[in-house]
């Protein structure tokens, strides 16, 4: 079987797919990712073959206004425009061609929402795919609103499900250059935004959730519908932390964690003020990760500062962590077993921290905005409370029996061999 898988976006959009690609590879299957070159040294050191998207999230986020149209797109509506036009739009145009270009020959292709056009290709080459977003975004259920709607709130049933309508305009802003693709590759003729938002021509299209389902145990509307296998945990055998943070780690008590990965703090003086002085009050020592947060910190005797750090190696062997609850980052803090703290900014975050704390799996969040010293002095020493550190135990032994990957995989082989049936009988 070959698997091609198209996605784009940041780390937390590639990891899952390299995972999986990964675990293929070693059952026999060729993987092949497409996605932007900022991450073709991650796909390829861990085995996998990588073919460049035009696409690139990461590198757009290094210029000005790449920033500027991620972090305040409403404050700069002309500029903001002139880049997607210009920049963004362009781009996302002649990576349809480079997802086509690496379909070919495919026995299935794998791809997170964000790779609009894919079931446009699957149907133009006659082949399966399979969405796998990396949060439970897309199928409408009861149980909960789409998160992009509200993080919390139950709307009751009827409306909870209405609210996933928003899938099928996903595609809208993009909807010229998939017709364009459509028209002047594929040879077929132009479509609404959101035609293959669940389904190509009546026939559903598989969905596969990276998470666990220990996290929904309320949901009974993906029965049948959605696969949920667990977490898509990226194996790296031989890593090892640096010298100086095993050493680090080793002069002390277990240190709080703290990292936003790409996440820039609106305020960093204040939040590092705030940080700073709870960490005081409560003596505790701690390593933060800086990333592209645009926090500043030194380190001291009892505070270690790295600009990034694997954070399977590191969040084990911390007493607590504080993160900003992106689901790559969320999955490996519940599997190392340890407390944690989320304060989200956006996205799927909120979602994550108010669902974790009301299952028991994290402290109640907080919000950079109204971050206080005491407010974070509190949750410091929650921490320390047994109850708080058996959650956290018990919701790591449920993910230890759990084979995302791999059940993924199963599943995926079982697609691929009914596709071929219906394609030999027909």
């Amino acid at each position: 079987m070959k698997m091609v898988i198209f996605t784009l976006g940041s780390r937390g959009d590639v990891q899952p797919y390299v995972a999986l690609a990964k675990a293929a590879i070693l059952k026999g299957h060729r993987a092949v990712i497409c996605t932007g070159k900022s991450f073709q040294a991650l796909i390829e050191e861990n085995g996998v073959e990588f073919e460049q998207a035009t696409s690139d999230l990461m590198a757009m986020l290094e210029t000005e206004e790449g920033k500027m149209i991620v972090t305040h797109p409403l404050r700069h509506p002309i500029k903001t425009k002139h880049y997607l036009n210009s920049v963004v739009n362009p781009a996302f145009r002649q990576t349809l061609d480079d997802f086509y270009r690496c379909a070919k020959g495919a026995s299935v292709i794998i791809y997170h929402p964000k790779a609009l056009g894919t079931p446009d290709i699957a149907k133009a080459l006659g082949i399966p795919c399979v969405s796998i977003p990396p949060i439970p975004i897309t199928y409408p259920i009861e149980e909960f609103p789409n998160l992009a709607i509200h993080s919390h709130k139950n709307f009751g049933k009827i409306l909870n499900k209405l609210t996933y309508t928003l899938m099928g305009k996903a595609e809208s802003a993009s909807i010229k250059e998939v017709n364009d693709f459509r028209e002047k590759t594929l040879g077929l003729p132009k479509r609404k935004s959101g035609v293959y938002a669940f389904e190509i021509d009546g026939k559903e299209i598989p969905i596969i959730y990276p998470v666990s389902k220990a996290l929904f145990p309320e949901v009974k509307s993906w029965e049948n519908k959605v696969s949920l296998p667990g977490f898509f945990y990226l194996k790296n055998e031989g890593e090892a932390l640096e010298a100086r943070v095993a050493a680090f780690i080793q002069a002390g008590p277990a240190p709080v964690v703290l990292t936003f990965s790409s996440m820039p703090v609106k305020s960093p003086a204040r939040f590092q003020a705030i940080v700073t002085e709870a960490l005081r009050e409560t003596g505790d020592r701690a390593i933060i990760v800086i990333g592209n947060s645009g926090l500043s910190f030194e380190s001291k005797e009892d505070q270690l500062i790295l600009q990034a750090v694997p954070h399977h190696l590191l969040f084990p062997l911390a007493k607590g962590i504080i993160h900003h609850g992106g689901v790559g980052t969320m999955a490996e803090a519940l599997k190392s077993g340890r407390p944690q703290l989320i304060i989200p900014f956006a996205v799927d975050q909120p979602f994550w921290a108010h669902r974790l704390a009301r299952l028991g799996y994290a402290l109640e969040p907080l919000t950079e905005k109204k971050l206080t010293k005491e407010k974070l002095v509190q949750r410091l020493n929650e921490f320390n409370n047994p109850k708080v550190k058996q959650q956290a135990q018990a919701i790591r032994q449920i993910i230890a029996k759990e084979k995302g990957v791999d059940d993924a995989i199963t599943l995926i082989e079982k697609i691929v061999r009914e596709s071929q049936f219906v394609n030999q009988k027909g």
